[in-house]
């Protein structure tokens, strides 16, 4: 055990450190990985310090067993959480639609980030194969943001070819229940044909979100960097769980 505990603490501990110099200081959730390497490390501790192996004993059994069988169901948990993600990714994300909305992600300045410039790709490729769909681009401004999201991905698809005059803006919302909400409001009919683009890890939760609020949607899937998707499908397992406890999403 002390051989895995090691290979896993360094693992955990040098994904943290390249999620840093890859995403920056500022990553999101990047904490984790440095979390689950000093697990690691403390783990490790006791399997080859005998006087932490001697504390470690000293704990009641059956607390030690309460605490094995809650780490089995957390396991399990997060497991089929990760199941559901697996699925969005394999979405076609070529049904015809009557509107596709782009869900926001940072901006650094007024400058798309890589996973938001992924998304806009993706829609750019979907509205050239779908000439009559209209686009929403949906996103407020948050910190460290010079203008809207939603003005920064108006602006790159225009660079990318798409008419003005297809794209509707949604400034308001700061999370992608309010993506799904307040893009919705913008439209007029009563049973649009509505597709959802993001990056495949977050389809999932985004369609069963706008489930949700009375939407059916197709998702619409945007690759992913190789680098930072372990990383964005274990934020997003997490994420997955608290919307449904939530009752933000349903399946």
């Amino acid at each position: 055990m002390s051989k895995l505990f090691l290979i896993c603490g360094i693992l955990f501990t040098a994904y943290y450190i390249g999620i840093i110099v890859y995403a920056g200081i500022h990553a999101s959730f990047a904490w984790i990985w440095a979390a689950l390497g000093a697990v690691c490390w403390l783990a490790l501790a006791v399997c080859r310090v005998s006087a932490l192996q001697a504390a470690f004993l000293r704990v009641p059994a059956g607390l030690r067993m309460g605490a094995g069988a809650l780490l089995a169901l957390g396991l399990l948990l997060f497991l089929a959480a990760e199941g559901c993600i697996l699925s969005g990714m394999a979405a076609g994300g070529n049904a015809p639609c009557d509107y596709v909305i782009v869900l926001g992600a940072q901006v650094r300045g007024t400058r798309v980030s890589r996973a938001l410039k992924q998304r806009l790709d993706r829609a750019a490729e979907y509205l050239e194969e779908h000439p009559d769909t209209v686009v929403i681009v949906s996103g407020g401004q948050g910190s460290g943001e010079d203008i809207t999201e939603a003005e920064a991905m108006e602006e790159y698809l225009i660079g990318a070819g798409i008419a003005p005059e297809r794209i509707w803006k949604e400034e308001a919302s700061v999370n992608t229940v309010q993506n799904i909400r307040f893009s919705r409001a913008l439209i007029e009919e009563e049973t649009p044909v509505i597709g959802i683009v993001s990056n495949d890890f977050h389809v999932f939760r985004a369609v069963h979100i706008a489930k949700a609020q009375g939407i059916e949607a197709e998702g619409i899937p945007a690759p992913t960097e190789i680098f930072m998707r372990p990383h964005y499908m274990t934020r997003e397992a997490l994420a997955l769980v608290k919307d449904l406890l939530l009752g933000n999403a349903v399946f």
